[in-house]
């Protein structure tokens, strides 16, 4: 579980929504982080790796001079070495530097993509609960007395289907595609450091 605070908490009320968790007592902060976190990463082959989750292995072991005095480390990405925004911490979401966004960095995710993460999420969560009560989705019989309870495992089932349907729609309908650069977009001004 995720217990700091990530640059993805303001998504979490969101996925509360989606889950019907109302009274915030169904589902704890950290869980829900750590589906959002999980979100990001099982979206990552549909958006080219657009946002990537950031950790401290990322780090270079040798980082440029000057790249601290100017608020930046230099990290390993999906699409190569680039310099990332220094004060990240272990679950922040970052943007891909080697593409282009249409939106500003605040927030990082861009507006028209939050309603896939808390859909990922709030799928990695319905998952998780399925996979947890497997073991309670059972059926028995005696002579006299006969119990099922995989009518429960179906609702389940069930919501999960709507809500990969509604995540595969989704993706059907948007047809642009992030703008890929060959050299990361963010630079450092001032002399090259190699």
């Amino acid at each position: 579980m995720i217990v700091t605070m990530t640059n993805l908490d303001y998504l979490i009320e969101s996925v509360r929504i989606r889950l019907g968790d109302f009274n915030e007592d169904q589902y704890s902060e950290p869980l829900i982080r750590m589906s959002l976190v999980n979100g990001v990463k099982f979206l990552q082959k549909r958006w080219r790796s657009k946002y990537q989750i950031f950790s401290s292995g990322l780090i270079a072991a040798e980082q440029p001079a000057g790249a601290p005095a100017a608020g930046v480390i230099w990290c390993s990405t999906v699409n190569g070495y680039a310099f990332l925004p220094s004060g990240l911490r272990t679950g922040d979401t970052f943007r891909n530097p080697f593409l282009l966004f249409v939106q500003p960095p605040l927030p990082i995710i861009e507006q028209n993509d939050e309603d896939a993460i808390i859909l990922a999420a709030t799928y990695l969560v319905h998952l998780a609960k399925l996979s947890s009560s497997s073991s309670a989705f059972t059926s028995w019989s005696t002579a006299d007395v006969k119990y099922t309870n995989t009518e429960a495992s179906r609702s389940m089932n069930h919501v999960l289907d709507t809500l990969q349907e509604e995540l595969t729609a989704m993706f059907k309908l948007k047809i642009a595609q992030p703008k890929s650069t060959r050299q990361p977009l963010n630079t450092i001004i001032g002399p090259k450091v190699y």
